[in-house]
């Protein structure tokens, strides 16, 4: 006969061993995070010097970016961690506008973004 000490403490080891391993096997679900404002380059195209402030907002939508110190620079960053959406997306887009409102120019910025995942 087995002692029911040995027993349970068998038991008990084959149970730990068996809950600690199974988190080895699975990687944990990460969401796909997506922030900003996306601009295609179709949009783009669209932009042209004289636009008003109200028509750039029609196109682009509001910005995510505005300098409290300079109204007239407005910036649109898009980011996502998966690169099956949107993959032609501009990811930093910079507006300059006069002081009468009316579009100046834009630039679009190369830039990366690395998150920890």
């Amino acid at each position: 006969m087995t002692n029911p000490m040995k027993t349970a403490l068998l038991t008990l080891s084959i149970l730990l061993v068996s809950t600690v391993s199974g988190c080895a096997y699975f990687e944990p679900y990460k969401p796909t995070l997506t922030q900003g404002t996306v601009v295609n380059p179709e949009v783009l195209q669209a932009l042209q010097p004289g636009l008003m402030v109200d028509q750039v907002v029609e196109l682009l939508g509001p910005p995510l970016g505005q300098d409290p110190f300079d109204p007239n620079h407005w910036e649109y960053v898009f980011y996502t961690t998966d690169p099956e959406f949107q993959p032609d997306a501009i990811k930093h887009l910079v507006l300059n506008f006069d002081d009468q409102q009316y579009l100046i120019d834009w630039k679009q910025i190369e830039s990366t973004v690395n998150i920890k995942r």
